[in-house]
């Protein structure tokens, strides 16, 4: 990768890869989405532009890539996916799947289970259906509702579709859903991990961002900022492509964390679980790892965002987001999660409790990236739950999120933490909650003082998702809900 450049230049992205089953090579425009490029370099329409922050799903396509020995089949949001990443892929859009004369199995079933009213979100719709059908052939009901959480229809068809997805599960396999040339296709995504440079070049045409970087060791990372400290580091991108689509903020240069092996290893070691901080969503609700170690983090990750969002956003975006609602940061901070963060001179360890210093401020110094999560063991005598409070199920930012983690032996509480996300600037941890439960019998807990007594400790906020007082009935709700449960569980 060329990587002479300047703050005054701006610069394409030249890629090579798949779309629809041709190999390109393309010129890509620093930081223009996938969607965008369709659009205005390609001039393909099939995909919809509606939100453009990955609320609705309209401009949902497929993303083809090896990982971990197969070919995996991956919905995302086009809209925050930045297209120089598309190096090395094969990108399936609407216009690959079906043509009027033949339609594709995905679509004939729409089209006769009457699923169609508007058209305007069947695109999106039909990719995701593509996606979980070409790893999944048959589906039960929750596969198919988390595969189509982020696709909303405002036309409202959607028993109809997911009568659609009945019949499909029930009658084709997966040689009906993907097409031959995705196959043939395949065999040359696993020869391009030997894959030609991705090149930077120079244009005189203006953009929001000048340029867009990926490089593929922290050497190279580092070298990169070094050249240019005026770049802003990217993973996922859910938070930063909304930025640029919606506020139209400009980068000088985008840095991407997303090829660097290092930060894309998980692993269980004795001190605990190891996460890269460039691990989406997806891989960590697929490890078996955390199914069976840390299952209430696996049962998180299902409610957050959607499953196109969860493909491209990482545990440590949602982390240097520093969001007083982040969706993990709760129940991170009860199980004493901690962070290595690196930079070119240094690798620090840093309890995370200690890394939010104010809204969306952290203890990151600069030119620093959060190199690992990492999660201490838990045992059986651990009671951890977490509770996420949303107007809507999924692709829902939290009112109020809460986390504890109770330890207790033969019935008597040893330790314990109460994290609570959504009522200050930062998320919190109670400074009462474990005096009132430390070495008290769970029998003889008496909630009522308990909430009492935690209710004071908070100030809540009052903004779009809740006023205060509702905020404070969310959290005398979680506390109940978790007190029960630990004293039945008891019995």
């Amino acid at each position: 990768m060329e990587n002479q450049v300047t703050p005054l230049e701006t610069h394409l992205n030249r890629i090579t890869f798949f779309l629809n089953g041709e190999k390109i090579t393309a010129d890509i425009p620093a930081g223009i989405s996938t969607l965008d490029w369709l659009h205005t370099q390609k001039q393909i329409y099939g995909t919809k532009c509606s939100c453009n922050e990955g609320d609705c799903g309209a401009c949902t396509v497929v993303i083809a890539y090896p990982f971990e020995g197969i070919i995996t089949y991956q919905a995302i949001t086009s809209c925050l996916y930045p297209a120089a990443k598309l190096h090395g892929k094969h990108l399936i859009t609407i216009e690959g799947l079906g043509i009027p004369e033949k339609l594709h199995p995905i679509q004939q079933a729409l089209l006769t289970n009457h699923a169609i009213q508007c058209g305007y979100c069947t695109p999106g719709l039909v990719m995701s259906l593509f996606a979980l059908f070409a790893m999944q052939p048959h589906p039960d009901r929750e596969m198919t509702l988390a595969a189509l959480e982020g696709n909303l229809c405002r036309c409202g068809t959607y028993q109809s579709i997911l009568n659609a997805v009945d019949e499909l599960a029930t009658n084709q396999s997966v040689k009906d859903i993907v097409p031959a040339w995705c196959r043939e296709v395949e065999k040359d995504l696993f020869h391009f991990a030997q894959k030609e440079a991705m090149l930077v070049t120079k244009t005189d045409i203006p953009q929001q961002v000048n340029c867009y970087l990926i490089p593929t060791t922290t050497k190279q990372l580092f070298d990169l900022y070094a050249e240019h400290p005026e770049s802003v580091f990217i993973a996922g991108g859910t938070d930063i492509m909304v930025q640029k689509n919606i506020n139209r903020k400009e980068f000088p240069f985008l840095i991407d964390l997303t090829q660097i092996p290092e930060l894309n290893r998980l692993y269980l070691q004795q001190d605990g679980l190891h996460i890269g901080s460039a691990v989406t969503y997806n891989q960590l609700w697929e490890s078996g790892i955390v199914k069976t170690d840390f299952p209430v983090l696996h049962n998180l990750i299902s409610q957050i965002a959607s499953r196109q969002i969860r493909n491209l956003g990482t545990l440590g975006g949602n982390i240097a987001n520093a969001s007083p609602v982040g969706d993990t940061i709760p129940l991170l901070m009860v199980l004493n999660a901690s962070l290595w963060l690196q930079s070119n001179l240094e690798l620090r360890h840093l309890p995370l409790k200690d890394f939010f210093l104010g809204y969306h401020k952290t203890a990151l110094q600069k030119g620093e990236i959060i190199k690992e999560i990492i999660i201490p063991p838990l045992t059986e005598d651990n009671y951890v739950k977490t509770i996420k409070s949303a107007k809507r199920k999924s692709v829902d930012i939290s009112s109020v999120i809460t986390a504890v983690n109770i330890e207790h032996k033969n019935g008597q509480i040893t330790n314990s933490a109460l994290a609570i996300g959504g009522v200050a600037a930062v998320p919190l941890l109670s400074r009462k909650f474990p005096n009132l439960l430390k070495s008290k019998q769970i029998k003889a807990l008496d909630p009522a003082v308990i909430i009492k007594e935690v209710e004071s400790e908070f100030e809540p906020l009052t903004d779009i998702r809740g006023t205060a007082l509702f905020r404070r009935e969310l959290i005398r709700n979680h506390l109940i809900l978790y007190l029960q449960e630990l004293q039945e569980e008891e019995k």
